[in-house]
Formats: C-alpha cells, sequence, structure tokens
C-alpha cells in the first residue's frame, strides 16, 4: 500500500516535471520564433527627424521654397534611407550662427550661400539650389536719389557706399571689388540707406521685391537700370561629420534634376517669374568673387545647365563623375 502511494507520487512529479520542460518557455533565452521567420523578417527602417532653421527676415519665399525642395529631395531617397520629418527651430539666428548651430549638434540642415571658409567648416551638398540667381544683385536706393536715373558704370560705383550684414560672404565680395561696404544688421540696412548713411543695399533678385513690399511706408526703391552678377551658390549645409545624411540630399537632389522635378520647382516659384522679369533689359556689371572654390566653381559650371531654357534642357543628361557634390 505505501509502496503504491510512493510509486503514484512518483509518476506524477515525473509527469509534471516533463510538462514543465516542453512548455514554449522552458528554456531561458530560446526564442519562440522559427529560423526561417528570423531569416525572412527585415530591421524597420530608420525614422529621422531634421532640425531646420527658422526663416530669416525677407527670405519668406526663399525660405519656403528651400523647405520645398528638401522635402522633395529627402521623399524621393526614403526607400533607401528611410522615413523623416522637419522640425522647425523656434528661434530665428543669423547665418553664421544658423551654420555654427550644425557642429554644435542644435540643427541638422541649413541652406547658404556658399563660402571658402564655410566649406572647410561644415559639408556642404555642393549642388545650387537657387539657379545661380544668389549671384545676381539689384540694388535699394533712395526714391529722390537721381544718380541713378542714367546707368551707372562701375566706376561709379567704386565712389558710392553699400550696405551689407556682418557676417555675409556679399560684403567681402563687394570689397574686393573695391566698392566700400557698411557691415550692419540686416534691418537697420533699410533705414541706414533711406537716411543717406549708405547709397544702395545691394539685394538678390530673389528677395528684393518682397523685401521692398514689406515695407509700405519706406522711402526705398528698386534701381532701375543696373544688374551686379557674380558666381554665387546657395547650398544645402549640414555638421562636417554628417556623410550620411549629405550622401541622402545629393542623391534626392540629383534624382529630381534628372527627372525635371527640380527646375519645374524653382521656375514654378512667384519669386523666380518675378526675378526673371527684374533682370530683363538691364546693364550687367560683372564682379570677380574670391570666395568660392573652385569644386564650388565646377558644381556652378556643370549644375547650371539644368536650368538653362527647356529645349536646350532635354539634350542634357546628368553626368556627374567629374563633380564633387559634397565635402
Amino acid at each position: 500500500m505505501i509502496g503504491q502511494m510512493i510509486s503514484r507520487k512518483l509518476l506524477i512529479s515525473t509527469f509534471l516535471l516533463l510538462s514543465s520542460l516542453s512548455s514554449p518557455s522552458g528554456f531561458a533565452g530560446e526564442s519562440t520564433e522559427s529560423p526561417r521567420m528570423e531569416k525572412e523578417s527585415k530591421p524597420a527602417m530608420q525614422h529621422s527627424q531634421l532640425r531646420l532653421p527658422n526663416v530669416h527676415p525677407g527670405r519668406d519665399p526663399v525660405y519656403a521654397y528651400a523647405k520645398t525642395l528638401l522635402f522633395k529631395a529627402l521623399e524621393v531617397t526614403e526607400d533607401k534611407y528611410g522615413t523623416f520629418e522637419l522640425k522647425v527651430s523656434e528661434q530665428e539666428v543669423a547665418q553664421e550662427r544658423q551654420l555654427r548651430s550644425l557642429e554644435h549638434d542644435m540643427l541638422d540642415i541649413t541652406w547658404s550661400v556658399s563660402s571658402i571658409d564655410r566649406e572647410k567648416q561644415h559639408r556642404a551638398i555642393r549642388i545650387p539650389i537657387m539657379g545661380g540667381f544668389f549671384g545676381k544683385r539689384i540694388m535699394l536706393i533712395r526714391a529722390d536719389d537721381n544718380r541713378f536715373d542714367s546707368p551707372l558704370t562701375f566706376e561709379n560705383l567704386k565712389s558710392m557706399r553699400a550696405v551689407q550684414g556682418y557676417d555675409w560672404p556679399d560684403t567681402r565680395i563687394f570689397r574686393h571689388n573695391e566698392i566700400p561696404v557698411l557691415e550692419t544688421t540686416y534691418q537697420a540696412s533699410f533705414r541706414i540707406v533711406a537716411e543717406g548713411f549708405a547709397d544702395m543695399f545691394p539685394r538678390s533678385v530673389m528677395e528684393i521685391q518682397y523685401e521692398l513690399d514689406k515695407q509700405p511706408d519706406s522711402t526705398l526703391k528698386i534701381e532701375p537700370h543696373l544688374l551686379v552678377s557674380y558666381e554665387s551658390a546657395l547650398f544645402y549645409f549640414v555638421a562636417s561629420d554628417q556623410e550620411a545624411l549629405a550622401n541622402r540630399i545629393s542623391e534626392g537632389l540629383t534624382i529630381l534634376l534628372a527627372s525635371g522635378e527640380f527646375q519645374k520647382t524653382l521656375m514654378a516659384q512667384p519669386v523666380y517669374q518675378e526675378s526673371m522679369a527684374l533682370m530683363r533689359g538691364r546693364t550687367v556689371i560683372k564682379l570677380e568673387n574670391p570666395l568660392l572654390s573652385e569644386q564650388s566653381k565646377a558644381a556652378l559650371k556643370h549644375y547650371l545647365t539644368y536650368f538653362t531654357p527647356k529645349p536646350v534642357l532635354e539634350q542634357v543628361e546628368p553626368s556627374l563623375k567629374n563633380v564633387s557634390d559634397h565635402l
């Protein structure tokens, strides 16, 4: 009797032990999924939150376009690099501080007129996003300044004084060409010309009409005859160590160029159409730009062919073998 009870207890204990070992969680660290399922599953694509600068005063149309183009470039590369979202900084800062913010991990992407110094400190994506229009300058002058009633010469401009921003490459470009420059803030520049402390405020053709319209009580006007022209490129910039992000933007822009979407996006902007009208029939004064790197000069020469009139554009084949589009 006692022997039968012991045998029965041993049988039950053995059954319970075997049951626990055969359960799905019986062996610590063992996966409950089949090896076949593990091999077939793909890792989730990375999602990136990319921080952008706030809009700079007077550049709302340019900012809107640059942000739209960037969105398109990132969108066409989602299959390779993953999804993204753009987050705009709440604080408005000047150009140089925007660029420094890249290296301090406060911004991920910005856009700016390029220079040798800026390309040494940060990683430029050398595809000009404004079609070279930031090197086309027209002056804001006082409405009653009759010195500009007839077209002036380069020598005339050298006897006058322009006003430009503290950290702008354009300030150094004008000085290199022996045109005196008074440095100040963007906001103060309009008042300085209006009050006669400077003779002219050279602005990009992409900015000047919008800026003047934003100052309805201004005593300024657009100079009617001259177009100051120099090689200049507005590039996207990322931090110097962000090679993957630079590659993504470069690849996206190249895809958009090849498809014509890049050109279509730029030319659809009202500010682009206004710029073309503003430049028509003007006397061109060419300046040297000593701040442009050789790589950027080559990029301008190559990529600006994509922005020629449509019949020519259709004959252009994308060929990027000899152009380094970012550092």
